[in-house]
């Protein structure tokens, strides 16, 4: 029962995407103006769980080939032997209503971003269509599926804001999300050559994809830049804290880049850190005011009484 439950939390990979779905989250909500409340509270659930139905039904699918990977084998819990396909599928789609049924309590607009992003999910891995094995539209459905429809589930979840407030945050998370997935076509290169994955890194040969995967990751950089010091979307102490964090988290990755062998190597010891620094540093600056409300009440207390 435990190896089993092991098993299930396993198959949501929970980890891999919890950092990243609350930056697009909150990104969204701060370009509609949103502040902390149930309402916020509900988008980034839902985010979770339509993003955790992505990567549950694509272990799903992809468990046959994964058993022949030496490397992916034993992390697929399908492909593991320690939950039946059967099982991961049921368990994929109670994810997806539940997504859905928080979505349609959000409002039309969340209900319809989120919606797309539930339908992509499945497209993207299902095997009849597999859109991850489209070169081009591989690229279309992460970016949306993963970034773009998630920041619009959060800024349609509030009254919205002028054009001026989102067009670079949601150019910045799309072009982030571009990035790692070149990243990971990348990195799963040989892998997915043989099990019959021809994505655009293979249309287009690796050495194309990396430097596309830096183009994208320069459109990232800039659009953040001109979020942060033109729009002014967030204070720039929220900046300064997620740059603090990131130095310390990574440090390690800092003590061993000379011993990097690889660019895919150097680029992996930095992504999570400064993506978990992002995440701390933003709900950091959504909940001070709820944080300092409560300390001015707490100090105010006594003196009411």
């Amino acid at each position: 029962m435990v190896q089993r439950l092991v098993g299930i939390w396993r198959l949501t990979r929970f980890g891999e995407y919890v950092s990243f779905v609350i930056i697009t989250t909150l990104l969204g909500a701060a370009a509609s103006r949103g502040s902390l409340g149930w309402i916020l509270i509900g988008v980034v659930v839902a985010n979770w769980l339509a993003v955790g139905f992505a990567f549950m039904i694509n272990d799903v699918e992809d468990a046959p080939d994964d058993a022949l990977d030496p490397a992916k084998v034993r992390r697929n819990p399908i492909s593991a032997g320690i939950l039946s396909p059967r099982s991961g599928r049921i368990l994929s789609f109670l994810v997806a209503s539940v997504a859905a049924v928080l979505y349609a309590t959000l409002g039309l607009g969340p209900f319809v971003a989120g919606s797309a992003c539930l339908l992509l999910a499945y497209l993207y891995s299902w095997r009849p269509i597999r859109l991850k094995a489209i070169p081009i539209a591989d690229l279309i459905a992460h970016a949306a599926m993963l970034a773009g429809l998630q920041f619009l589930t959060a800024y349609w979840a509030f009254d919205g804001g002028p054009a001026w407030l989102w067009v670079f945050p949601l150019l910045m998370v799309l072009a982030i999300s571009l990035y790692g997935q070149l990243f990971n076509e990348l990195r799963d290169f040989d892998g997915d050559l043989k099990a019959g994955v021809t994505h655009t890194a293979h249309y287009i040969g690796p050495r194309a994809t990396q430097g596309l995967m830096m183009a994208w990751l320069a459109i990232g950089v800039l659009a953040a830049f001109i979020t942060l010091f033109v729009v002014q979307l967030f204070p720039v102490w929220v900046f300064v804290l997620m740059i603090a964090l990131t130095g310390i988290l990574s440090w390690r990755g800092w003590s061993r880049r000379g011993q990097s062998q690889s660019t895919i190597k150097l680029h992996q010891s930095f992504q999570k850190p400064i993506e978990v620094a992002t995440a701390i540093a933003l709900t950091t600056w959504f909940a001070s005011p709820s944080v300092i409300a409560f300390i001015s009440l707490v100090v105010t207390l006594p003196n009411n009484w």
